[in-house]
């Protein structure tokens, strides 16, 4: 009787391991279409506000800076302007409060270093970086409570035309 009842018990446990392995799966497929979901709602909202601002691209600025935010749960999102040798703000989105200073086309800010080295730049904890790593930045960050920043380049035809803060 005591081998019968540890072979049904092992055989329970063993169901309910599958079954938790079973809603562990779907889970994170639900995850992956609330999210693609998401993906899709934004991408169509900027495509309709494209579609009814031909001739004004500041609500596409705009719409495509809230929209990058909100995707990854961010607090704020800039869009930066290459214009000569300095990057200008073209959209914000966010509590973080903006100055209207143009930032330095260098790598001493994230969005300077992303189109200067065309590539994405992530900092972890911009208060822990040093002084000499992104100075311009690190100063801001101090000022506004930021953390974590994300800065990706903006292109066209090859070119780089901006940032995307994050």
């Amino acid at each position: 009787l005591r081998q019968e009842l540890e072979a049904r018990n092992r055989d329970l446990a063993e169901s309910l391991q599958r079954e938790n392995a079973k809603d562990k799966k779907l889970q994170e497929r639900d995850r992956q279409l609330a999210e693609a979901l998401e993906q899709q709602t934004s991408t169509s909202e900027i495509l309709g506000i494209i579609a009814n601002s031909a001739t004004d691209l500041q609500p596409v600025l705009d719409a495509v800076a809230e929209n990058a935010a909100r995707l990854i749960d961010a607090q704020d999102a800039i869009i930066h302007r290459l214009d000569g040798d300095v990057l200008r703000d073209a959209a914000h989105f966010g509590a973080i409060p903006r100055t209207a200073d143009d930032t330095p086309l260098n790598r001493d800010s994230v969005a300077g270093r992303a189109v200067v080295d065309r590539q994405l730049v992530h900092v972890h904890d911009m208060q822990a970086e040093s002084e000499v790593e992104f100075p311009l930045a690190k100063s801001r960050a101090v000022r506004d409570g930021t953390r974590s920043v994300l800065g990706a380049p903006l292109h066209r035809e090859g070119l780089p035309i901006g940032a995307i803060i994050i």
